[in-house]
Order: structure tokens, then sequence, then C-alpha cells
């Protein structure tokens, strides 16, 4: 999906809020896996994505996982320097797939860096929301993010701009992405390389 036109902006530096929805690769091989829609990410690759250098230092993090990539989310998340607190679930009320449980949530891990609460402390640990197409997260997630997280906010592997009057940057390789992150080219980096030529 690609994202709607809207008024170019200039990220921050560093964001206090990241919301990244990682390519697991997890259980997702064979005709009804995720590798039909997107490409994958291997772990290590997740792993030595640059994050705590685009977060400030008191932030959140709310990491998208499956139940099957819910245990390395954990190490994923303590790995880019934040600590875990709580999962936070997606209740689909649908049968999904699965060799062993049908698999109808995914999970919000949420995490903190430095001295960052919550705005919002009534938050229960689930959500339920609509089902659209394969991989899209529900809008509701942005409006129960910024209820409980401050900005500048970030989101990672975005597949379109945030319905959001509140302003988020983002980054994906289907979007026009805000920022360039090292090691991790996307199409739009074009637009922030310096001009040919040396002119200024």
């Amino acid at each position: 999906m690609k994202e709607n036109s809207t008024t170019k902006q200039v990220a921050p530096t560093r964001f206090k809020t990241l919301l990244i929805d990682p390519p697991w690769s997890h259980n997702q091989l064979g005709t009804k896996g995720a590798e039909r829609h997107y490409p994958l990410m291997d772990l290590s690759k997740i792993k030595s994505m640059p994050v705590a250098n685009l977060a400030e230092e008191n932030s959140h993090l709310w990491l998208w996982c499956t139940n099957g990539s819910l245990r390395d989310a954990y190490d994923v998340a303590e790995g880019w320097g934040f600590v875990p607190r709580a999962p936070l679930t997606w209740v689909k009320f649908r049968l999904g797939l699965g060799s062993h449980l049908r698999h109808s949530t995914e999970h919000l891990l949420f995490c903190t860096r430095g001295k960052a609460p919550v705005k919002f402390r009534s938050q229960p640990t689930w959500f339920n929301a609509p089902v659209t197409e394969h991989s899209r997260k529900p809008d509701e997630q942005y409006a129960l993010i910024e209820r409980l997280s401050d900005g500048p906010y970030l989101e990672i592997f975005a597949r379109r701009r945030p319905p959001s009057i509140r302003g988020w940057s983002i980054w994906g390789n289907e979007v026009d992405s805000d920022l360039v992150i090292p090691g991790y080219p996307v199409p739009s980096d074009h637009r922030h390389a310096p001009p040919k030529g040396g002119g200024k």
C-alpha cells in the first residue's frame, strides 16, 4: 500500500515515541505467509537497526510482534536500549491461521527508556479493532499511543502516513520516508541525497 500524498515535513533528529512493526520472518514462509506480501527481515538485521540513535534518552517504544515472535521482541527491545514493560494485545475476534492454536491476537510490546511515564494510567492490556487487509495494523493504534506517549513520533516500517493531526514522521520501503536510516536503504532515500556536482 502506498501512502497518501501529503505536505512534506522535516523530521526531528530524535523521537520521544517510536512505533515499529518489523517484517518478522517467524512462521511467515510458504503460500499463506507474509513473504507473499512484502520482504521479510532476518532477526539479526532487525536487532542491528540503529533504533537507539533515533530515540530520545527518555522515550517510549511500541513494538509490534506476533505470538511466534513475542519472545524475540523482548530481546530486540532490550538490544535497542529499552526495558519491556507489558504487551498490549490486539484482540481480533476472528479465527486466524496456526498449526497448533489458531492465532486471533497480535501484540504491541510497550517499552520505556530512561524516565518516561505514561500520560494515561487506565489503559488495559488489550484492545479490539477491526481487521482489514493483510498485515495492516488498525488506525486505532495511533490514538491509543498518542494518549499514553508524548511526541515527536516516528513510525518505522510504515505502510501509510498516519491519520493523525499531531504529525508523525515515517520510514519504510512503501512510503515516501521522512528520514534515512544508514544501512537500511529504501526507495525514497534519493530524496535526501545531496545534489550532484558539489552544488550548495
